[in-house]
């Protein structure tokens, strides 16, 4: 069953397929990877160690002998874009958003009712983040996790935001949404089991869970503050790889490090400073559509450490966040020279938050070199092309798309989140500097029929790093004719008219347009577009290739 799919990767094109490809399609839009089959797949536990241990050693020295080659992305159509699937949906990115839709994001379900009860079903005592599985007078399941007592807000604020953005930038997340609440709302069932710290399990009693609350931040008035993540819909399935693919799915067939959408997902993870982006933080489910038939759904969870976790008692690692690995090259030669030699992070301070974002910052942020708690798979295949694929897409969060995410963290301080706002904005652009000026960051192409014009967005103006007008140049090529043609540049749309040709339904003519920005403004590759003539006023672009410089 799995050899069916694999059409689908003979349809979509690589970026770096020559100029002259003519593609026999319309661009691939739906990725069928949703087809429904059965039995379920079984659970899969990712552990952190394990994790660790093989993306840290063992797939760094397959990467060193060759055995891991890298290349371009394989599940990318003829636009240059990444179809919708079980693990994408393009929303921001191709398809505005108001402020109100990114700061909703995948809340549609009415909040959890704060008068309760609450009722405990399971709980995690271990760890700094403490937290409950409890159900609501909904009915739903939640997750609750509160905030340590060293960083105030910043956790379930983290949490909230980061749920928001991986949302609106495409990805499957959780409703996460703040709640306060009193002790007293939460009711334990008889017969409730918890796990112990010794991994076993003991009956959860009332003194138990005021065990366990005394790790969590409590705030003045006596309430908690916490973060409700509401239960996905399926049956869960456990962690999902950021490589290699799932024998038990047969709608899994292209690579998980060859996925662009996690390639670029590195992007996102470093605007948010998302260290500890890993497998155990992601979920894979089970929908169900009948007779036991169901498809895989590929959806990221816990946001929790964006935003400059603060970890352990020395800040020597707290320091080094994003910056490094936690084990690498670095470690050695810092031992072997007694830390002779300066790092980025050994200037490292607090900002105005003070310990709420901690190390968080703007100034030693290069996007290029961000890194990680250990590699990851997807990450360390991230090529140019889908760097810039990302940055496309956050191009559309505008400074009021993040004003009113950081309202929905419910910080209750002005100052936090003027700072957080600076913070994301600062990196923000270092990512769209960087990525939208080597590949041409000309965009979402169509034709407008009445002219015809063929109209393209120029990101790189909308995001402010370029200027609005600016020049450029284009060339149109069909049937052995080669001419110039002119250019309509107004804010950040780009047009040019098209020509008429012989083209009709039964012998569509395919005209290759080549635009390129002036290069005064910067070495940026040319942008190559195969534009297809039906006849009359059909003109569909069916091909996008982005040259290096």
């Amino acid at each position: 069953m799995k050899a069916l799919p694999i059409v689908l990767v003979m349809l979509i094109t690589g970026c770096g397929a020559a100029a002259t490809r003519s593609v026999a399609g319309p661009p691939l839009w739906d990725d069928p990877d949703r087809h429904p089959f059965r039995p379920a797949p079984q659970p899969y536990d990712s552990p952190l160690v394990w994790d660790m241990v093989d993306d840290t050693a063992f797939r760094q020295a397959s990467r060193l002998l060759a055995v891991d080659p890298g290349g371009e992305a394989l599940n990318v159509n003829s636009l240059d874009e990444v179809p919708n699937s079980s693990w994408f949906t393009n929303r921001i990115g191709l398809h505005p958003m108001s402020a109100d839709d990114v700061a909703v994001g995948p809340c549609v379900s009415p909040p959890l009712d704060p008068v309760g009860p609450w009722w405990v079903t399971s709980m995690k005592a271990e760890g700094a983040n403490p937290g409950f599985v409890v159900r609501g007078p909904d009915g739903a399941g939640y997750m609750l996790k509160f905030d340590d007592t060293e960083q105030g807000p910043r956790a379930t604020g983290a949490d909230t935001i980061g749920s928001r953005v991986y949302y609106a930038a495409g990805y499957t997340t959780p409703c996460n949404r703040v709640v306060f609440f009193d002790r007293s709302i939460l009711r334990i069932r008889p017969g409730t089991k918890a796990k112990t710290w010794t991994g076993g399990h003991a009956p959860l009693t009332e003194a138990y869970v005021d065990t366990v609350l005394t790790h969590a931040a409590r705030l003045r008035d006596g309430r908690y503050r916490a973060i409700a993540s509401r239960w996905l819909e399926g049956k869960p399935l456990g962690a999902w790889r950021f490589n290699g693919t799932r024998d038990d799915d047969p709608n899994d067939i292209v690579p998980h490090q060859d996925r662009r959408e996690l390639r670029g997902l590195r992007l996102l993870a470093a605007w948010l400073d998302d260290y500890d982006r890993r497998d155990g933080n992601t979920l894979a489910v089970f929908v169900p559509v009948g007779n036991g038939y169901g498809f895989v759904q590929h959806d990221l969870l816990d946001f929790g450490a964006c935003f400059g976790q603060f970890w352990g008692s020395t800040t020597t690692w707290s320091r080094r966040r994003g910056l490094t690995y936690e084990f690498d090259g670095y470690v050695f030669e810092d031992f072997l020279s007694l830390g002779a030699i300066t790092r980025p992070w050994d200037t490292a301070r607090f900002g105005p938050s003070g310990w709420v974002f901690a190390y968080y910052d703007v100034d030693r942020f290069e996007p290029e070199r961000w890194r990680p708690e250990y590699p990851n798979p997807a990450f360390a295949r991230m090529t140019e092309r889908d760097g810039a694929w990302a940055a496309r897409i956050i191009v559309g969060f505008t400074d009021e798309h993040l004003r009113r995410i950081i309202r929905s963290a419910r910080f209750g301080d002005p100052k936090l989140e003027q700072e957080l706002l600076r913070i994301l904005k600062g990196r923000r652009d270092k990512i769209l500097e960087r990525y939208l000026t080597r590949l041409s960051p000309l965009a979402q192409p169509h034709v407008e029929a009445q002219q015809p014009l063929l109209c393209l967005r120029d990101v790189a103006v909308s995001a402010g790093i370029a200027p609005a007008g600016r020049p450029y140049s284009a060339t149109v090529a069909w049937q052995g004719r080669s001419v110039a043609l002119p250019v309509q540049a107004h804010a950040d749309r780009v047009c040019v008219p098209l020509p008429a040709t012989p083209g009709s339904k039964a012998h569509p003519v395919e005209l290759s347009v080549m635009l390129s920005v002036d290069p005064a403004a910067g070495t940026i590759g040319p942008l190559l577009l195969g534009v297809k003539h039906f006849g009359g006023s059909d003109y569909r672009v069916v091909r996008l290739v982005r040259q290096e410089p």
